[in-house]
């Protein structure tokens, strides 16, 4: 299961398609505001979270709010995050290694570039999420 988060309707059909058409068998929850991704988060039951896409400027709780309780939560602690921004601040990109990302991707003006970009780096983690989980990792 992947969970996208992101507030710009826009941004989000994007990645849903891009994701739709990279990954069709894999589950894909969206949530539209930092709220709403922890109260996805809370209801999940034992499908195993894989990937998380998450918009670092997003209303009520922040991306990086949201990242944080991801970190503390035992049940997500190890989950990959990708962090995603439209803006070039030096701190969201600071802030968000320091809580725990595991990528900063920066929302391209262009979509064949941006997507292109998410078709690299979501195989990459769901990849390395599954091999640093399976049995025998030291990593788990």
């Amino acid at each position: 299961m992947i969970l996208l988060v992101e507030d710009n309707d826009d941004d989000a059909a994007l990645i849903l398609r891009i994701l739709r058409r990279q990954l069709p068998d894999t589950e894909i929850l969206v949530a539209g505001d930092g709220s709403e991704a922890l109260e996805l988060l809370a209801k999940q039951d034992d499908r195993e979270l894989r990937l998380v896409l998450l918009d670092v400027h997003l209303p009520r709780v922040s991306g990086l709010q949201v990242l944080e309780a991801l970190r503390k939560s035992p049940r997500t602690r190890r989950v990959p995050v990708v962090m995603l921004s439209g803006s070039k601040h030096h701190d969201d990109v600071l802030r968000s290694y320091e809580l725990g990302a595991n990528s900063f991707l920066l929302k391209a003006e262009q979509a064949e570039q941006f997507e292109a970009t998410i078709q690299e780096i979501v195989p990459y983690w769901l990849h390395l999420n599954h091999t640093l989980s399976s049995p025998g990792s030291l990593c788990r």
